[in-house]
């Protein structure tokens, strides 16, 4: 039925709930943002804390516009004749770049920028035989990204291919710093690792010590709250103790774990959980890894 003339109709329709979570908005830009790049058919890491390869070198300061992500393809769309309207749409030439400018000048980046045709250092001087053109460097790439509020959230990037070129000009003037702009193109597909968020973590995880360590100690983060050190050859009970710990700081009781080889640990609500395995010694590659269940 039509409302009266001066009156306002009702919907009797529910309105939608807004679901948001600001936990969730990401900043970028830690002190601990690196992009580390190594030869071809280096080992790569297959977690998202795991270490690097010795052959991986982080390529430093990186300029203020920080670590730019683009999908080159480009959209076409196939019209029917009925009205001209369109009846599919098709991706022409996919593809995703990576563009970033490197603010130190050492060998790295020169290699990267120039065509070095021949290197020698005698004295403290660097000599390079540079050809006039640009080239592609072929390099596998670690990307690792941090929120800057909150360094427990990570995405970590695996590139087995990426193929960099340089991507503008280098300017040497007083007024800022002559830096290194670059782009990669990612070849084929590559892996991304992501820690949970907080508001969006998870109340189970798994704890496994890798590389059979022979000593040394690790921590567990939650919520941003380090655990004391916790002894490689820890039981659950004793990783249970040392998350209970933090109560006061996360306000977090009741915690339980459970298992030897990979420990399961049960919080009362959801979490993020990271771990630190850099103090492990002995073994190979001795690491800490937690993964939610």
């Amino acid at each position: 039925m039509r409302p009266l003339p001066g009156t306002v109709g009702v919907s009797s329709r529910k309105e939608a709930t807004v679901a948001v979570n600001a936990l969730l908005a990401r900043i970028f830009g830690s002190d601990s943002d690196s992009i580390y790049l190594a030869p071809i058919g280096t080992t790569l890491p297959t977690t998202i804390d795991g270490p690097l390869d010795p052959a991986f070198e982080d390529v430093g300061w990186l300029h203020s516009d920080g670590i730019t992500e683009t999908f080159t393809g480009s959209k076409s769309e196939i019209r029917g004749h009925q009205g001209a309207r369109v009846v599919r749409t098709r991706i022409d030439t996919p593809g995703t770049t990576i563009s970033f400018h490197a603010l130190e000048s050492k060998a790295q980046t020169k290699s990267l920028r120039y065509d070095e045709k021949s290197v020698t250092v005698s004295g403290g001087v660097r000599k390079t035989t540079r050809g006039a053109g640009q080239k592609v460097s072929a390099r596998v790439a670690v990307i690792d990204i941090f929120d800057a509020d909150d360094i427990t959230v990570k995405e970590r990037h695996v590139i087995e291919r990426f193929e960099i070129t340089p991507d503008g000009d280098r300017v040497f003037a007083n007024s800022d710093i002559a830096g290194f702009p670059f782009l990669g193109e990612i070849i084929g597909d590559y892996d991304t690792y992501e820690s949970s968020a907080a508001g969006a973590g998870s109340a189970l995880w798994n704890l496994t010590v890798e590389g059979v360590p022979t000593g040394g100690t690790y921590t567990l983060t939650v919520n941003g709250a380090t655990t004391a050190a916790i002894a490689y050859g820890a039981n659950a009970a004793a990783v249970a103790s040392a998350l209970n710990a933090l109560s006061g700081v996360t306000g977090i009781s009741g915690i339980t774990a459970t298992g030897t080889a990979t420990i399961a640990i049960t919080f009362p609500s959801a979490v993020t959980l990271t771990a630190d395995g850099s103090a492990l010694t002995g073994g190979t590659d001795a690491d800490a890894t937690v993964v939610a269940a």
